[in-house]
C-alpha cells in the first residue's frame, strides 16, 4: 500500500489516500474542460485556475485551496473517484517497461475508441497508462472487464518474445543494424518512417505497431540470423587467404576420414595440424630422421 502524505490536501480529502496516483487524476480532473472526462462537474469547477504544472512546487496545496473554496467539490472528488478508479491490485500487472505501456494505450485507442487526454509532457509510461485509465469516464466492471482483457491480450502477445532472444548480446548494436537491414527489405513501408532502432525493444515496438503475425516474426527473425551468419563468415573470409594444392589420393582420403571423425570441416583439420606442429614440432623433425635413416 503507497504511503499516505499528511499535507493540506490529504486533510482535505480524508475520505481517500492522495497519493500519486490519486493526486495525478485529481490534477487533471481539476483541469479538464471537457464532459466526456467528467460527465458531473459541478458548476463550481467550471473555471479553470492555475494550478500549475504536474508535479511542480506547491501543486497539491494549490488544489487543496480550489478544493476549500469550493463548495461540494470534496464530496464530487469522492464520489467520482469511486465510479471510476480501479482498485490498485487490478493495475498491478502493468510496469514501467515501455513496450507494454504503449501495447495497452494503443489497444484502448484502437479496439475501445478511447478518446485520448492530452497529457503534460511529465507524464509518461505507466503514470500516463494509469492516468488514462483513471480519467476514462465509463462503468467502472466495464472498465475492469476491458483491462483484464487487455492483459490476457498481452499476455498472448508477449509470449512469444523468446524469439528475440538472439538480440541479449554484447554486440547487440551491430545485430540491431543487421536486423534493420533485413527490416527495411521485407517491411519497406514501416522502415521508411524510423531510423535505426538503438534498443532491443525499440525493435520489438516497431513491429507491435504492424499486424505481424507471431509465424512472421519467427520467418523475419530467421532471415536476420542468416544474414547475420553470412556476415560474420564473409568477414572472417578476409582474415585468410586462398592456395591451391595437390595432394595425393591416400592423403585425400585420411584427411576425409580425420574431418569425419571429428566433424570437421577439412580446412579446419589442417589449420589445427599445421598449428600444433607449429607449437609441439614432433611429426615433421620425425619423419625427416626417418627419411635420412632410409
Amino acid at each position: 500500500m503507497a504511503n499516505t502524505i499528511n499535507d493540506r490536501l490529504q486533510k482535505t480529502l480524508n475520505g481517500l489516500n492522495v497519493d500519486s496516483r490519486l493526486s495525478t487524476w485529481l490534477w487533471l480532473l481539476l483541469k479538464s474542460q471537457t464532459s466526456h472526462a467528467v460527465p458531473r462537474k459541478p458548476e463550481e469547477l467550471k473555471e479553470l485556475v492555475k494550478l500549475g504544472e504536474l508535479g511542480s512546487p506547491g501543486m497539491r496545496d494549490r488544489m487543496a485551496d480550489l478544493i476549500q473554496n469550493t463548495q461540494g467539490s470534496a464530496e464530487f472528488i469522492e464520489e467520482n473517484s469511486a465510479l471510476f478508479l480501479l482498485p490498485e491490485k487490478d493495475l498491478e500487472w502493468i510496469t514501467s517497461n515501455r513496450r507494454q505501456n504503449r501495447f495497452i494505450v494503443r489497444k484502448l485507442i484502437e479496439k475501445y475508441h478511447y478518446q485520448s487526454i492530452m497529457p503534460p509532457t511529465n507524464l509518461t509510461d505507466r503514470p500516463l497508462t494509469i492516468a488514462m485509465l483513471d480519467m476514462w469516464a465509463i462503468e467502472i466492471n466495464q472498465k475492469s472487464w476491458i483491462i483484464n482483457q487487455i492483459k490476457f491480450e498481452w499476455e498472448q502477445h508477449s509470449s512469444s518474445d523468446h524469439i528475440f532472444k538472439w538480440f541479449d548480446s554484447s554486440d547487440i548494436e551491430q545485430r540491431l543494424e543487421t536486423a534493420w537491414e533485413i527490416t527495411k527489405r521485407k517491411l519497406p513501408l514501416l522502415a521508411s518512417q524510423q531510423n535505426t532502432p538503438k534498443e532491443k525493444d525499440d525493435f520489438i515496438i516497431l513491429l507491435d505497431t504492424q499486424l505481424i503475425t507471431t509465424p512472421e516474426k519467427i520467418l523475419l527473425m530467421e532471415s536476420i540470423k542468416k544474414r547475420w551468419s553470412q556476415n560474420k563468415y564473409r568477414a572472417k573470409l578476409t582474415e585468410k587467404k586462398q592456395y591451391n594444392f595437390i595432394l595425393s589420393d591416400k592423403a585425400i582420403n585420411r584427411l576425409d576420414r580425420l574431418a569425419d571423425k571429428y566433424d570437421l570441416k577439412r580446412t579446419e583439420v589442417l589449420e589445427i595440424l599445421i598449428q600444433m606442429e607449429e607449437e609441439k614440432g614432433i611429426y615433421i623433425s620425425e619423419r625427416k630422421a626417418l627419411t635420412k635413416l632410409t
